[in-house]
């Protein structure tokens, strides 16, 4: 079955890819040890969705993209409200706010890949309101 990869879905996997490097740059300030695994964690999924997104588009990218982005978005905003436990609260900082940025962008472009799959899935056109989409043939 062929997979269909919309300008969106490739800006999506950029995205993605970006979350999991800026997340994996605050692996090392992680004041324990239980925050350095979710981090990883969140690393290792950013990295897939990316990964799998560009390549195939699939659901489980689409999935792994949104588990991501709640997840970051979720953190950053915690850390601003509320504080790590046993904390007070973090000042936001530039890389809270790009992570912030990117994690409400994803869902987005995803919203848009949607739409533009599903117009040229109707009209069986290649161009949908100037985005080109890219046929990808599944081995």
């Amino acid at each position: 079955m062929r997979r269909l990869a919309t300008t969106a879905s490739r800006w999506t996997a950029a995205a993605c890819l970006v979350l999991g490097l800026l997340l994996a740059t605050r692996i090392p300030a992680a004041p324990s040890a239980v925050e350095a695994l979710l981090e990883a964690s969140l690393v290792a999924l950013a990295l897939f969705a990316g990964v799998k997104m560009w390549l195939h588009n699939c659901f489980e990218s689409h999935l792994a993209a949104t588990l991501v982005c709640a997840a970051t978005a979720g953190g950053v905003l915690l850390a601003a409200i509320a504080g790590p436990p046993g904390r007070g609260t973090s000042p936001v900082t530039p890389a809270g706010v790009v992570l912030l940025a990117l994690a409400v962008a994803v869902p987005l472009l995803l919203e848009r890949d949607a739409r533009t799959r599903r117009a040229l899935a109707a009209g069986g056109c290649r161009q949908v309101s100037g985005q080109v989409a890219v046929v990808v043939q599944q081995a």
